[in-house]
This record gives C-alpha cells, structure tokens and sequence, in this order.
C-alpha cells in the first residue's frame, strides 16, 4: 500500500444493531472502523461489528498471512452500549501474546480504563479486561491529544458535541487521512464548533460523518447528539474531503429507505462537487496507492 490507506466498515448501524434480512445490504452490526496500512492497523470503536474484524485477523494469524506479534490499536470514541458492546467478545483479547492498546476518553472523576472495566466485567460480564489473556495497554484519549503509530502514522483527538462526551480522531499517513467523526452534533454552520471541525477535517481524503436523520427530521432529534446527511456535505464541501462516507445509519432504515437516500445525496453532494458514500458493512475505501479496488462490498 505504500503511503496508502484501507479503510473497511465492519459495523454501519447506530443505537442498536439491526440483523434483520431487509437491512443486509447496508450492514446490520454496530459501528467498528479498521484502517490499515503496511505496517499497522487501527480499528475505530468497538461495536458488534468488531467481532467479525477479530475472526479475520485470528485466521489470517492461523494462515500465516499476519504477523502474530502485530500491536492492534482499538480507538473508542466514547462509552455508549452501541459502540463498545463487542469489545467483551473481541477475539484477539483471548490469544496468549497479543498485545491490544485501548485508547478513550475518561472523566473528571474516572479513567478511561475505570469507565470501559466497569461494563466489561461482573456483574454484566463474567471475563472483565483484567482476566483475558492480551496484554494490553490504556490510553486516555483527550482533546488535543495525539500519538504516533507504526509507520510513521500520526492520530489526533477532538472534542465532540455528543451526551456523555465523545472524542473525534483523525489518522495521517503522509499525505493521506482518515477523520472517524462518529457521534457529534455540528448543529450551527456558522458556530466556532462547525469551524473547530472544519480546521481539524481540512483536506481529509476520508471523512467519515455521523448522519442517521435527514434535515427535514433533524428537528425532532436535536440535542441527540448526531447530524444528517446533507449538514455532511456541506461540511465536506468545505473541509475538502476528498470522499464522504455517511454512517452510524438509523436501526430503523431499510436497505431499500437507504438507497433512495444515498440516490439523493449522490445528486446533493455531485452539484458540490462532493463524493458521497453511504457506509455498507464489509466494504472498503481505499487511498493513495491502495486505490486498486475503490469502493466495493454490500455486506456478508
């Protein structure tokens, strides 16, 4: 891949996962981002969708295709059910050896590690995180913050407007980025946060954006703490992202509901000149020198 980045979706849905057969196509998991690149992987909250990611990465381990030894990086944007309810049964926390760095936000009275150990565990759970077999290691995940990844990769923290606070992240390799913006209300377009995340999306080749309404129901949602699709493009428009991939889909949505509006904000996002997305479980977007297969995929 080069300076390349893969980007798959292995969960689409917000709130509550949806695995009913009309909603196959779009994906009924709940939200889990990979991101990988020649020498690492990342993976962006910890939804159901996080399982199927750890099958894989534990077969190709068995195959010989992966590094055993690889360090995975799991970036959790906040403590909501929907985004960590599969990290209990990840299965790369259960091989001796592995080694799985957790990073999230904490609180003023808790860490991060305290916050996520106490709905991992009894009497919710009957392994916590200090009884698997991984080593892993805790980070807190706060405003400003930023890290640095195998090759040369580069991720960076945001505040976002979400209930029970939330943390953005972008993720740079040279030239190319990915920002992972789930969940966050922009609300005002003309607010200094619209602008704090404008700056902090600038030129990115993926903006992944939170959008399970559309602007003529926003209403009844205001102050959920999420957007709609076409506040997405507008943001796109002018952060310069190269691709937007609208997620976090409503657990009620259909696979047929769901294309008309992806139709809808493909025509949208065209008369701006913004390529739109709508997030399918399993499919993959691709950057820079990885750009071999695009967009494909339309769930398992």
């Amino acid at each position: 891949m080069e300076d390349g980045l893969r980007v798959r979706f292995w969960g689409t849905r917000g709130s509550m996962a949806a695995p009913f057969p009309d909603r196959m196509g779009y994906g009924g998991n709940t939200s889990c981002v990979s991101v990988e690149w020649d020498e690492g992987l990342a993976v962006f909250d910890g939804g159901t969708g996080i399982m199927a990611l750890g099958r894989q990465i534990e077969d190709e381990i068995r195959k010989g295709v992966r590094d055993q030894g690889q360090r995975l990086h799991v970036f959790v944007g906040h403590l909501h059910l929907d985004h960590v309810m599969g990290i209990p049964l990840f299965p790369c926390l259960f091989r001796q050896g592995a080694a799985v760095e957790l990073y999230g936000p904490g609180g003023k009275e808790h860490s991060f590690r305290q916050r996520l150990s106490a709905i991992i565990g009894h009497p919710y759970w009957p392994v916590s995180v200090e009884q698997v077999p991984a080593r892993l290691a805790w980070h807190e995940a706060e405003d400003g913050e930023r890290w640095q990844l195998p090759g040369q990769v580069t991720v960076r923290v945001m505040r976002s407007r979400h209930p029970d606070g939330c943390v953005l992240y972008r993720l740079e390799k040279g030239s190319r980025s990915v920002v992972y913006g789930l969940d966050c209300e922009l609300e005002e377009e003309t607010g200094l946060f619209w602008g704090r995340y404008r700056e902090f999306a600038r030129d990115c080749s993926v903006l992944i954006f939170d959008a399970p309404y559309e602007e003529e129901n926003y209403g009844r949602f205001r102050g959920f703490g999420h957007g709609f699709w076409q506040q997405g493009i507008r943001m796109a428009e002018e952060c310069g992202a190269e691709c937007l991939c609208i997620s976090h889909h409503d657990w009620g949505s259909s696979d047929s509901r769901l294309e008309i509006t992806e139709k809808e904000a493909c025509r949208y996002g065209a008369a701006r000149g913004v390529k739109v997305l709508f997030a399918r479980e399993n499919a993959e977007v691709c950057t820079g020198s990885c750009k071999k297969g695009g967009y494909g995929g339309t769930g398992r």
